[in-house]
């Protein structure tokens, strides 16, 4: 695929950060079709392993903030998960989301024709662990693959790993600090995006990036001006809790 296609699949240029997560609760299944009821065509998730190494979309290493669960994650089973209340801290009429599987999640962006952002986030030492038994899901469903898929995340060992599994792999490096060296990086794993927190972000910094040829996104705006000026720099999209907002102040019809 190529970059000016990928990049006219972001079109409204909003990706719903982990959904539509200021109108449904977060990384549920909820969250990604509400996204698609407000006219979003890409959201953004995370994913991580449980304890039997199964593949979950679920953002904290514990429990306690999104769910009625204690604990942390890697010792628990999804035989265990899947009886957890993660939407009543939202709203109470969501109390039926569950904590999804990946497999789940994706035959729901596949119904609802939804382009997403897969952020691999592996707990300390169980990377490999979890880009391999990402990688299995995604080749058993392979069917059912939203499209297109980016693969993105803060961890250089993830990336390096999906890039030796799948050279194909369409990959955004997600950087929280400012890095000098950062296109070094991003020509070693040959990556098509830039996923940046929206913090560091100059307009020289914008053209930096976008004179190299990168897919610029930007994390998390939630503020309709930040927005506008983002966008107005060159920013390919943005990542948003509220994406609905968003398009309503850009007044951006999707």
């Amino acid at each position: 695929m190529s970059l000016t296609t990928l990049k006219s699949s972001i079109m409204p240029p909003v990706i719903a950060h982990r959904g539509a997560s200021a109108q449904a609760p977060e990384n549920t299944l909820a969250s990604f079709i509400k996204a698609k009821q407000l006219g979003l065509n890409w959201v953004e998730f995370d994913v991580m392993l449980e304890a039997t190494g199964e593949a979950i979309v679920f953002h904290d290493d514990d429990l306690e903030r999104t769910t009625n669960g204690n604990g942390p994650i890697i010792s628990c089973t999804y035989n265990y998960l899947k009886t957890l209340d993660a939407g009543s801290w939202f709203d109470p009429i969501y109390s039926n989301e569950c904590i999804p599987s990946l497999q789940e999640v994706l035959q729901v962006l596949y119904s609802h024709q939804l382009a997403a952002n897969l952020e691999i986030k592996p707990l300390p030492g169980h990377e490999q662990k979890t880009v391999q038994r990402v990688f299995e899901i995604l080749n058993e469903n392979t069917s059912q693959l939203p499209s297109p898929l980016l693969i993105s995340s803060f961890s250089p060992i993830v990336l390096r790993l999906v890039r030796k599994i799948s050279p194909s792999t369409l990959l955004g490096v997600l950087f929280d600090e400012w890095q000098e060296n950062w296109q070094s990086f991003c020509i070693e794993v040959q990556c098509t995006s830039v996923n940046i927190n929206q913090t560091l972000l100059t307009l020289d910094r914008v053209k930096q990036i976008k004179e190299k040829g990168y897919l610029l996104l930007a994390y998390t705006v939630n503020n309709i001006e930040r927005a506008h000026e983002l966008l107005s720099w060159g920013v390919d999209a943005i990542f948003s809790d509220c994406p609905h907002a968003i398009l309503a102040g850009l007044k951006i019809k999707p």
